[in-house]
């Protein structure tokens, strides 16, 4: 890893290691096809940061299995917890939550997942890299660079658009809040309203709109569907992290997660 090209090569191979690993391993558990990954294209970047990082700081003890394994535990287990705690920070969203798993430390990370990212580091370490440095090799210095320079304009781009979706979710998630904060205010004129049950509200509201000519509900399921409905506004995100949770609109996410799921429905499971 002797250039800033080779980094991006190393990075984006890892990262591409990383989101199969996450697809294959989420699907199975969804049973249905789950593109996993924060970025839209097929890369995960905290497995690519942290292959690297173990490579990096384990380079002296490469030749100890015990030591991969413990120390590969360690540090992965330091970067899923910073990289949580981080992404809840800046977006106001957990990603991700081990809370119902045993031995976990505050929903970010969790024994079993560290033991797992252990075993991937003695392989990486023992099997993976070695293999992969010796086809970097292989590449001319010219390719390397155009690649580099390639690969790491379409992170840019792809974390440019990651980001604007993120605030336009944020965005949306706030409207819809905002519109419900709204109803609760006149929830004794609205029979089929419940702060509670957002979705069920809005189904209850569809029926009644759809049924009557009352004006009042037909501005309201306009509205409402406008803000459940409204495509390319993190509904890539929601589906690839199911589990997360909005810390400011956590019953408006669920609204919005119901709506997916019905969306799915209507379509055979296209979406």
């Amino acid at each position: 890893m002797s250039s800033f090209y080779e980094f991006i090569i190393y990075l984006t191979v890892y990262s591409f290691i990383g989101w199969i690993c996450e697809v294959v391993y989420c699907s199975i558990l969804s049973k249905r096809i789950v593109n996993r990954g924060f970025l839209a294209g097929p890369v995960c970047p905290v497995y690519g940061f942290g292959a690297i990082l173990i490579i990096f700081l384990l380079e002296p003890a490469k030749s100890s299995i015990p030591v991969i394994f413990l120390a590969g535990l360690a540090l992965t287990s330091i970067l899923e917890y910073i990289t949580g705690w981080m992404l809840e920070m800046f977006f106001s969203a957990k990603w991700w939550d081990y809370s119902n798993k045993r031995f976990n430390l505050n929903g970010r990370v969790c024994l079993k997942n560290s033991v797992l990212f252990g075993l991937m580091c003695v392989i990486l370490v023992k099997v993976l890299h070695p293999a992969i440095t010796n086809a970097v090799l292989l590449i001319p210095e010219i390719w390397v660079r155009v690649s580099g320079i390639a690969l790491f304009a379409a992170y840019a781009i792809d974390m440019l658009f990651t980001v604007n979706t993120l605030v336009n979710l944020n965005e949306r998630l706030k409207k819809l809040y905002e519109f419900t904060e709204d109803l609760k205010k006149n929830g004794e004129l609205l029979e089929w309203f419940n702060e509670r049950e957002l979705f069920k509200s809005f189904e209850k509201l569809r029926l009644l709109a759809e049924e009557g000519r009352n004006e009042l509900n037909l501005m309201f399921k306009e509205k409402f569907e406008a803000l459940s409905q409204k495509r390319g506004s993190g509904h890539r995100l929601i589906k690839a992290f199911p589990n997360m949770k909005s810390i400011k609109y956590e019953e408006q996410l669920n609204h919005l997660k119901a709506m997916l799921r019905q969306l799915r429905e209507k379509a055979g499971g296209k979406h």
